[in-house]
């Protein structure tokens, strides 16, 4: 990132349903954190097909794409008293390959699309997440549910990191956009209990204190890797517990009332082995705000 938060063009994927103004709105607030001018916001609709549509309906999906088409520029026109640089664009095919391909094709910095509406397949979301090229908003939430144009304030972000080089990246992005909002920034870390106690299990003799100071341990190293990796960030606040990662950032998230969480791609997986983006997945199911999932 070069200590610049580069977002020149936003794609905010929208299915013309109940959480298209959230999920624009949250484009809007998007467009001026990422620098002194405003990001573009280009929406994209997907007419989503599994198969090629037979020519017998070709009529009928013409007409339906007109329809959207009125419905896409009445959000153009209303984001333009906000000054942003918007149009629209209707494709079609399979979901995760079209968001692929038209975030290529738009030169997009960032893909922000709800969680409702477009993440309700349970592959959807891991497929995104392991294929995505750019950067990941997902509007999902509680602290989401009022947003409206213009009425979006991040206050506080939480940044979950587990050391990894992507979960450095994770912390840069979060960093860079704290400061350019005047949001304040939490750093968490979540020591693994599966882990944890897969390795208290070896020792099945071991007493309660020896448990204890085991666990004690496991913190007071994970703090001090903290620490260290902190650097990047001066101005963060940190946590370090003990639970299963998912659930501990979301608890963490809901404790001290955070607006957004952003994490990596790859650097949340319980174990070697376990597949890419799962603890990222199950965070953006589940958080009580949105998330973004950075690259």
């Amino acid at each position: 990132m070069g200590g610049e938060l580069k977002i020149n063009k936003i794609l905010s994927a929208v299915d013309l349903g109940p959480d298209t103004e959230k999920v624009i709105a949250y484009a809007l607030w998007l467009s001026g954190a990422g620098g002194a001018e405003k990001a573009e916001i280009d929406m994209l609709y997907v007419m989503d097909y599994a198969l090629t549509p037979p020519g017998y309906l070709m009529p009928y999906i013409e007409k339906e794409k007109k329809t959207d088409e009125k419905e896409l520029e009445k959000w153009v026109l209303k984001l333009k008293p906000y000054g942003i640089a918007s149009k629209h664009v209707i494709a079609s095919g399979r979901l995760v390959e079209t968001f692929n391909v038209s975030t290529k094709d738009l030169n997009a910095d960032i893909l922000v699309l709800g969680h409702k509406s477009h993440m309700i397949r349970p592959s959807s979301s891991e497929r995104l997440i392991k294929s995505l090229d750019i950067p990941m908003m997902v509007v999902r939430g509680k602290k989401s549910e009022n947003a409206r144009l213009g009425s979006v304030n991040i206050k506080r972000i939480l940044c979950a990191v587990d050391f990894s080089g992507p979960s450095k990246k994770a912390l840069e992005f979060a960093k860079l956009l704290s400061e350019n909002t005047s949001s304040e920034l939490t750093v968490a870390h979540v020591v693994s209990s599966v882990k944890m106690e897969k390795g208290l299990q070896k020792w099945k003799d071991m007493t309660e204190a020896d448990r204890s100071g085991y666990k004690d341990a496991l913190v007071k190293e994970a703090e001090e890797r903290m620490c260290s990796f902190l650097n990047v960030c001066d101005r963060a606040k940190s946590v370090v517990r003990i639970g299963v990662p998912y659930t501990a950032v979301n608890d963490i998230a809901a404790e001290i009332d955070v607006d957004l969480i952003v994490m990596g791609a790859r650097g949340l997986s319980y174990t070697k082995g376990v597949m890419l983006g799962s603890v990222s997945e199950s965070i953006i199911k589940s958080s009580p705000c949105p998330a973004v999932i950075t690259r």
